[in-house]
């Protein structure tokens, strides 16, 4: 009897391979994106630190050049805050093209498994009648053996 052997078997294996190389640059991609997060929360946290202070100084006597400073740097953390929230839109993008990458060859490696299966039973039905075959001839030539 012939072993099964799928012609596609090799593609098969690249699939495979492809599909966890995309697990992890999908997974790299994920934790990109929650580092920006991360990011983002902190600069949040200080921005409402500094205007927290900042409401302070203004209820005391502080010089303007003090409170100049602490509105700049305010600003500027909102700059940094929007310069943020476009690192994260990027790195969801990124997230997003990744597990439409993964998603695609996910399917092909399916496509690829149901066609070996396919095959696979098909082996099966042809050696199962290759079996019968041989068993009835060896039936027929014990048969005629008898008869003769």
């Amino acid at each position: 009897m012939a072993k099964f052997k799928f012609r596609l078997q090799p593609l098969l294996n690249i699939k495979i391979q492809l599909e966890d190389s995309a697990k992890n640059e999908l997974g790299k991609a994920v934790q990109k994106l929650e580092e920006e997060k991360e990011i983002a929360k902190s600069l949040l946290r200080h921005r409402e630190k500094y205007i927290n202070e900042f409401q302070e100084k203004t209820s005391k006597m502080v010089r303007i050049d003090e409170l100049r400073s602490y509105t700049m740097y305010i600003s500027r953390l909102a700059k940094n805050i929007d310069d943020q929230n476009k690192n994260i839109k990027d790195a969801s993008d990124n997230v997003d093209k990744y597990r439409e990458e993964l998603i695609k060859i996910v399917k092909e490696r399916k496509i690829l498994e149901t066609l070996r299966e396919k095959k696979y039973n098909e082996y099966l039905i042809e050696m199962s009648k290759d079996e019968q075959k041989r068993m009835d001839e060896i039936v027929s030539y014990k048969y005629t053996d008898n008869e003769i």
